[in-house]
Order: C-alpha cells, then structure tokens, then sequence
C-alpha cells in the first residue's frame, strides 16, 4: 500500500479542537450543551472536544446507518436512514458531532428528526468537512478543517475499511511514486511538442 501523506499532524490537530472548544463555549455560556455523537468515525474527535469545553454538557452516542428496504406496496427497493437509539431533545442545546461531512445526506436527516423534538438549538461540528462531495445545501457551524478535494481521508477515528483510525494524525494517500515519475518524465516530451509545433507553424507561414 502507497504511503500516507500527512494533512494535518496532532499538534495541528490539537490546537483547532482547542480553538473549536473556546468558540463552542462562548456560544453556549450560561447554558447546558448536549453533545450527540454519531458513531463510528466521530467518537476521537468528540472525545477531544468535550474535553476542550468549558460548559456544562451531557454525552450522548447515536449510530446511523443507511439500508435497502423493499417497499410492500410498489414492490420496489428503496434506501432509508435509520439510527438508534432517540434523543430526548426538547428544551435542550443539542450538538451533532461527526467525524467527517460528505454527502450531507445523514447528517441533514439526523438533523431534521432532531428538531421534530422541539430542541432549543441544534447546530453541528465536524473534524473534516469535505464540500465537494455534498449532495444537500448543508454547511457545518463548526469544522476543524475543510478538504476542497474528496480525497480518502484516515486517522484521527476516520477508518477506511476499518482501518486507520487509529493514526494520531489527519492522512491521504498521495499519488504513487511510478505515476509521478511518468508524469516528470511527460514534462519535457510535452514541452518539446510544443516547440516542434511551433516551429512547424512559423515554417508555414514563411511560406
């Protein structure tokens, strides 16, 4: 397998939670924050940030997961979100938490079936947001970092195939080493194309 490159290492990682921390706090001052988790990839970075408040606030952990269902009355296979177990948000300050906000489309269902238990607040924090993969109009209150590719993205509690979570630091897999030989060694075959070009077109109009 090709070697990680490094996005963000645990120092930088440790200090954007502290800041998100600060900034969480001083928007929920006075109040009690309920903090809801969605597992499994957002559990390191919640653990950090609950530590970097300093308001009171309760833990929670919910588990979502998208399946194919066959419809009973059309006979037709459709894909539903389901997710255990329910928050008792009524009257409370809720915040979801996950890992990393792609597709947006279980976040924004998480977020709805929320509010339809009549919270004070629900507002969101992510450790990466990744737009570029977002099929909903959903933008995070609070993102440690944004990823303008959709590169895969591991450590720091995001798992590809179960794996690599447990890096202390934010990674991707770069390009490997022989595609980016060939495109080095395309460079100057491109470059002289072009001259030879050039040239041939200079030739024709002097004629």
């Amino acid at each position: 397998m090709r070697p990680l490159k490094v996005l963000h290492n645990p120092k930088e990682i440790a200090r954007r939670v502290r800041w998100l921390g600060r900034r969480i706090s001083r928007d929920f001052r006075g109040h009690t924050l309920d903090v809801v988790g969605i597992l499994d990839q957002g559990f390191v970075f919640m653990a950090d940030l609950v530590r970097a408040l300093d308001v009171p606030t309760r833990c929670h952990f919910i588990r979502a997961e998208i399946q194919n269902i066959t419809d009973p009355n059309t006979g037709k296979e459709r894909r539903e979100i389901f997710y255990t177990p329910e928050i008792d948000a009524q009257g409370k300050n809720i915040l979801l938490v996950e890992g990393v906000l792609q597709s947006g489309i279980t976040t924004d269902f998480l977020l709805r079936r929320i509010s339809l238990h009549y919270p004070r607040v629900v507002k969101t924090a992510v450790c990466l947001d990744k737009p570029a993969d977002r099929k909903v109009f959903l933008e995070p209150d609070y993102a440690a970092f944004r990823l303008a590719s959709n590169s895969v993205v591991v450590g720091y509690g995001l798992a590809w195939d179960g794996l690599h979570g447990n890096l202390p630091y934010l990674g991707t897999w770069g390009a490997p080493a022989k595609a980016r030989a060939r495109r080095r060694s395309a460079r100057p075959e491109r470059k002289r194309r072009a001259r030879r070009q050039a040239r041939r077109k200079a030739h024709k109009r002097r004629k």
